[in-house]
Protein backbone atom coordinates (compact mmCIF):
# COMPACT_ATOMS: atom_id res chain seq x y z
CA UNK A 1 0.00 0.00 0.00
CA UNK A 2 1.00 3.59 -0.47
CA UNK A 3 -0.34 6.45 1.63
CA UNK A 4 -1.85 9.16 -0.56
CA UNK A 5 -2.91 11.64 2.14
CA UNK A 6 -1.99 12.79 5.62
CA UNK A 7 1.39 13.28 7.29
CA UNK A 8 2.85 10.06 5.83
CA UNK A 9 1.85 10.85 2.23
CA UNK A 10 4.08 9.02 -0.26
CA UNK A 11 5.23 6.39 2.26
CA UNK A 12 4.84 2.70 1.52
CA UNK A 13 3.38 0.43 4.16
CA UNK A 14 2.39 -3.15 4.92
CA UNK A 15 -1.19 -3.90 5.98
CA UNK A 16 -1.44 -5.27 9.50
CA UNK A 17 -5.21 -5.16 10.09
CA UNK A 18 -8.40 -4.04 8.32
CA UNK A 19 -11.49 -2.85 10.22
CA UNK A 20 -14.33 -2.93 7.69
CA UNK A 21 -16.90 -1.51 10.13
CA UNK A 22 -14.85 1.62 10.92
CA UNK A 23 -13.38 1.73 7.38
CA UNK A 24 -9.86 1.93 8.81
CA UNK A 25 -6.60 0.17 8.00
CA UNK A 26 -3.72 -0.35 10.42
CA UNK A 27 -0.40 -0.19 8.57
CA UNK A 28 3.28 -0.60 9.37
CA UNK A 29 5.54 1.82 7.52
CA UNK A 30 8.13 -0.11 5.49
CA UNK A 31 10.98 2.43 5.59
CA UNK A 32 10.60 3.36 9.28
CA UNK A 33 13.60 2.64 11.52
CA UNK A 34 11.25 1.32 14.19
CA UNK A 35 8.01 -0.42 13.15
CA UNK A 36 5.15 1.81 14.26
CA UNK A 37 1.51 0.89 13.63
CA UNK A 38 -0.42 3.72 11.96
CA UNK A 39 -4.22 3.64 11.60
CA UNK A 40 -5.71 5.58 8.69
CA UNK A 41 -8.99 5.74 6.79
CA UNK A 42 -9.37 3.61 3.69
CA UNK A 43 -9.55 6.75 1.52
CA UNK A 44 -5.95 7.62 2.48
CA UNK A 45 -4.31 4.56 0.89
CA UNK A 46 -3.76 3.13 -2.57
CA UNK A 47 -2.97 -0.51 -3.38
CA UNK A 48 0.33 -0.79 -5.25
CA UNK A 49 0.77 -4.57 -5.07
CA UNK A 50 -1.06 -7.59 -3.75
CA UNK A 51 0.82 -10.41 -2.06
CA UNK A 52 -0.93 -13.77 -1.80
Amino acid sequence: MELIAGPFKGERARVMRVDKHKEEITLELIDAAVPIPVTVGVEQVKIISKNS
